[in-house]
């Protein structure tokens, strides 16, 4: 004995049953086509049910049991409100990365600086860093051309 496929709803049932104890297909009828011919069936809905056989028992589903779980499983942690840092002043502090490319870089990334919360003093010194350098390039002397 051996599980086959049933060709209407494609659960497994033994190899020697007549009829699926699923759809109630007839399988004998249904195989010996099949064997001769070589092809599988093609089906678009199911068949009308046997009366002859009877119906498969399917037991309702035993009713669910809570799950446990640990006591904080559910819930969210609480936040704590994150107060931002602020200078003494009021002011919002400049970051690292904005001081070392505001540096560097200054005719990018001191525009950074316009947002909101920055002081005047922290913009005064970037923008005048910017202007130093413009400043610099403006009046190193050009080689002669040769």
């Amino acid at each position: 004995m051996a599980l086959i496929e049933c060709y209407e709803c494609k659960r497994s049932i033994s190899s020697e049953a007549t009829a699926c104890i699923h759809c109630g297909a007839p399988l004998a009828e249904a195989q010996a086509p099949q064997a001769e011919k070589g092809t599988s069936t093609i089906s678009f809905g199911s068949l009308p049910r046997n009366k002859a056989v009877p119906e498969a028992f399917v037991p309702p589903p035993a009713p669910e049991r809570p799950k446990i779980m640990p006591a904080a499983a559910g819930r969210r942690r609480r936040s704590q409100p994150v107060e931002p840092v602020l200078n003494p002043d009021g002011s919002r502090p400049v970051e690292g990365w904005l001081k070392i490319m505001a540096f560097l870089m200054p005719l990018v990334f001191v525009w950074f600086l316009l947002r909101s919360g920055h002081s005047l003093k922290q913009r005064l010194l970037g923008f005048g860093w910017l202007a130093l350098l413009i400043l610099c390039v403006a009046i190193t002397p050009t080689p002669p051309p040769v």
